[in-house]
């Protein structure tokens, strides 16, 4: 698995920059894009070859349109290296982000030994505000129930929640 599995998208942005490239262009620039976010430093060897292969196209494609594509990237010629600024700032917010979770994570757990987390509980634990159910008992004396009208479910389940 890559070392960030998720990039950041923002679609608005993405149309609003390249309404002018072609179904053909948008596939290579995005593959790009995404073979860039899994290099480690976030960037694409300045090797015609190689970009093609990633790309997805044909060495005489490449050449027609390495120029709109590559217009999106800036070349660091000393180190040899296409990077993409919008892409490195995501990258660099994501690290962080990533960061920060990790150092809570470490602080929540610094007291913790390995193995120390809580068993989940073997079955449903009572809640102290919720009623628990229990069939009323039987009255024995037949004179207490012989006027009583007979109650429907829904009447008892009212009654039962009453107090609640």
């Amino acid at each position: 698995m890559a070392n960030l599995p998720f990039m950041p998208f923002w679609t608005d942005a993405y149309l609003a920059d390249t309404v002018h490239l072609t179904t053909e262009q948008h596939g290579a620039y995005l593959l790009l894009l995404f073979q860039a976010w899994r290099s480690p430093d976030c960037s694409l060897a300045d090797d015609d070859e190689l970009l093609a292969l990633q790309a997805k196209v044909s060495p005489a494609k490449w050449k027609v349109m390495k120029p709109i594509v590559m217009a999106f990237w800036k070349l660091d010629k000393r180190r040899k290296r296409w990077v993409q600024k919008r892409l490195r700032i995501e990258r660099e917010k994501v690290m962080e982000r990533k960061a920060k979770a990790k150092d809570s994570a470490a602080s929540r757990w610094k007291d913790k030994k390995k193995g120390d987390a809580n068993a989940l509980p073997t079955q449903c634990e009572g809640n102290a505000s919720i009623p628990i159910l229990r069939p009323k008992e039987k009255s024995n004396d037949f004179s207490k129930r012989a006027g009583a009208q007979k109650k429907s479910s829904r009447d008892l389940l009212m009654e039962a929640f009453q107090d609640v």
